[in-house]
């Protein structure tokens, strides 16, 4: 490799593996498998960031280092989401670093199923919601199929509700888990990874004889959360003991907390570097109205910030598929005649990759 090439900057891989994204991996597995896994990986990469274009950071380095470590399929990839659609049923949203950090310690040794952990995270979770009791279930649909036994009792089901008002951000009022406790429901179901930030979940709180009543169903033990999860849900509930933590902590809050000026910011800065692209006939940032919460059956709108992107041939559709194709996958929204990249559910650390894809389909 010549000294002036760019990837001669990049970090050793011994580096890399003293970043903390990966120190925590190697921490948990054997010496034999990282060397087998870690063969390669610096001239593989190389080699797909060539044909892709543009360099990648430090961060991202580490990342795709420790997913490979952690053994991860080749073809599953993470996707930038640059819909504008914060939170949705399609989307699995992403965890805190702490919720991640649990399931990591959890999985890397055996583990047996453990009633005392679902009491304590169930008992969080009711003093959080401000309810008599709580229960939590391997899915949103086995929790709302549990609570369909109780008849008689008034039960809300909003998957994509949680603890947080999005009003507090300067969205639309939804009623939050409390906010239902409190106008009278009997049970509330809930998914744990809509606006809580959690794992997928069904999560269950209301009258305490009711949540005993479920607790003590022949199908109970079947469809409850298996320990993982109530490890990445109990790591998350600790973010919001303290409110003003849970905005910098979990990810869904973060996305919808940043404030218009930072989404015109960072799109100003990116639409002239995205204009230079062979590919691009015109890119702009632009003030957008777009949907923030879709679920299904209704959706929330708000003002967000996005680059509008023009393709050179018009082939609007190619672009599109261009960009679902890259690595990680953007998936945006197609209008007639342009893309729109909504920064509204884009993590800044994805900023330089929307440059980089998008000259690589140049």
């Amino acid at each position: 490799m010549k000294s002036d090439s760019p990837f001669s900057k990049l970090p050793t891989l011994s580096e890399l593996l003293q970043h903390p994204t990966v120190q925590g991996v190697v921490e948990r597995v054997n010496q034999t498998t990282i060397a087998q896994r870690a063969a390669g990986f610096l001239e593989e990469l190389q080699t797909s960031w060539k044909e892709q274009g543009g360099m990648p950071t430090v961060g991202e380095l580490a990342e795709r280092l420790a997913h490979r470590l952690l053994g991860r399929a080749d073809h599953s990839s993470p996707t930038v989401n640059a819909t504008g659609v914060v939170c949705s049923r399609r989307w699995r949203a992403p965890l805190a670093e702490n919720a991640m950090r649990e399931l990591l310690r959890f999985a890397s040794d055996y583990q047996q199923s453990n009633q005392t952990m679902m009491d304590r995270v169930a008992a969080t979770l009711a003093k959080l919601c401000g309810s008599e009791a709580a229960w939590i279930a391997s899915s949103y649909e086995a929790a709302v199929s549990m609570t369909a036994q109780c008849e008689g009792a008034t039960i809300v089901s909003s998957p994509l509700i949680g603890l947080c008002n999005p009003s507090d951000f300067g969205h639309v009022h939804v009623d939050t888990i409390s906010e239902r406790v409190a106008t009278g429901a009997d049970l509330v179901v809930v998914d744990g990874s809509g606006l809580m930030g959690g794992p997928r979940c069904g999560i269950v709180v209301g009258r305490k004889s009711l949540v005993v009543k479920l607790r003590e169903h022949d199908l109970s033990e079947a469809l409850a959360a298996d320990t993982m999860v109530l490890a990445a849900l109990e790591a998350t509930l600790q973010s919001y003991r303290t409110p003003e933590q849970a905005v910098h902590q979990i990810p869904i809050l973060q996305l919808l907390s940043a404030p218009l000026e930072n989404l015109q910011q960072r799109c100003e800065r990116i639409a002239p570097l995205i204009n230079e692209c062979e590919s691009v006939e015109r890119a702009e940032a632009t003030e957008l109205q777009s949907v923030w919460l879709d679920a299904g059956d209704s959706q929330l709108s708000a003002a967000s910030w996005g680059v509008v992107v023009r393709a050179t041939d018009g082939a609007t559709d190619g672009l599109f598929n261009r960009l679902e194709k890259a690595f990680p996958q953007i998936v945006g929204r197609v209008e007639p005649g342009q893309v729109i990249l909504d920064f509204r559910a884009i993590f800044p650390r994805w900023d330089q990759h929307l440059v980089a894809a998008l000259h690589a389909t140049s």
